[in-house]
């Protein structure tokens, strides 16, 4: 009976992991998913429509969603979060984003990397666009007290250059970064998006 338990607790510790594993090779994160601009640096856009909405009825939504919602999820660090651009007749809201990426959770791990970006909405009637730029990384393999960080840049760390081997397959030292946070990207967008709807 203990046997036949310890092998299936094994078992199901092991279902997550190769659920993660076969992402690995999921043509989302493979060439060109991380998108950088002339200068060399890493920026995540994308132009969403909302018909029949006006212009401040999107701004005062996407501010809502970024105060309420992103700024206070469970892995933000919301004493530096922050709003940028609080001006109501503008036509940008930037906010400023330290949060951590969770790349796994149990009982008894937790791996996680602090992750830093800015989102910049630019409202139009019926519409906007969004830019997630400025990313960087804290990141400590093992965490305890007085430990100093590793710190990095999307730059040099997720972009296809530093990410994938000559035959494009994710490199193992960075593929977690790069795959958390295209994930993490996919979410603020969408949520983000749905918030500018209702």
């Amino acid at each position: 009976m203990n046997k036949r338990f310890y092998i299936l607790l094994f078992a199901l510790c092991l279902v997550p992991a190769m659920a993660l594993a076969q992402n690995w090779k999921d043509p989302k994160y493979l060439a060109g998913a991380v998108p950088v601009n002339e200068h060399g640096v890493v920026v995540f856009s994308h132009d969403y429509s909302v018909p029949g909405k006006s212009r401040y009825e999107i701004i005062t939504a996407l501010r809502n969603y970024a105060k309420n919602v992103l700024m206070t999820n469970e892995n933000a660090l919301k004493e530096n979060c922050r709003i940028l651009d609080t001006d109501e007749p503008k036509e940008q809201l930037a906010v400023r984003m330290d949060e951590y990426l969770v790349f796994k959770r149990t009982a008894w791990v937790l791996h996680r990397t602090r992750f830093l970006y800015d989102l910049v909405f630019t409202v139009r009637d019926g519409g906007y666009s969004v830019v997630m730029q400025r990313i960087r990384y804290l990141y400590l393999e093992q965490e305890y007290e007085g430990a100093e960080p590793e710190r990095r840049t999307a730059e040099d760390w997720i972009t296809d250059a530093e990410a994938l081997s000559p035959k494009g397959k994710l490199l193992k030292k960075t593929r977690k970064f790069r795959v958390f946070t295209i994930d993490r990207k996919d979410a603020v967008f969408a949520e983000a998006y749905a918030a500018a709807q209702k």
